[in-house]
């Protein structure tokens, strides 16, 4: 925002130093017009003439260091002012930030917000385990059932066979040879 010294009110320092060269200025001209009328037709210059051109040049000093130095406040307000500024937008943004970590910290410690993909990806693991697990069981449970009838048959079978036996060998009891 830069601003132009022209379009900033004017400092009340240098009102003061305009009074202090409106006052130069009258001692000057009244003192020039006091050697003027002792010095007429003379081409040398008076202790009182050299004066008086002496507070004339301070005047005109005294007026450009003025300016200046009413440039050089115009221009630290103007500075001034857009610091105020920039540190005011700079508190905002550091304050909206704050805000936003602030919420995130929050749903962070409500687990709203998960910082790795850990969780869910045991959660996933432990669905695939339990699943397998209820495949095996199930796979389990028919091979015992399949073992189960499979035994019992089989225990028929030997059944069959002992009692085979027996009456066969109750039925060649008395055959000793070969037929």
């Amino acid at each position: 925002e830069g601003h132009e010294p022209s379009q900033t009110k004017k400092s009340p320092l240098p009102s003061r130093s305009n009074e202090a060269m409106a006052a130069f200025r009258r001692v000057a001209f009244v003192g020039l017009a006091a050697c003027t009328g002792l010095a007429e037709g003379r081409a040398v210059l008076s202790p009182v003439t050299r004066v008086v051109e002496l507070l004339t040049s301070l005047s005109k000093k005294i007026e450009i260091e003025a300016k200046t130095e009413e440039d050089l406040y115009e221009t630290f307000v103007c500075w001034g002012k857009s610091m105020v500024s920039q540190k005011s937008a700079s508190n905002a943004a550091a304050s909206s930030r704050i805000d936003m970590l602030t919420t995130y910290l929050a749903d962070l410690a409500a687990g709203r917000i998960e910082l790795t993909s850990e969780r869910s990806d045991l959660e996933k693991q432990i669905e695939t385990v339990t699943g397998d697990m209820e495949v095996a069981a199930e796979l389990r449970n028919k091979e015992t059932a399949e073992f189960e009838d499979a035994k019992a048959e089989m225990q028929q079978a030997i059944d069959a066979l002992a009692s085979a036996i027996d009456v066969l060998g109750a039925a060649t009891a008395e055959h000793k040879e070969g037929v």
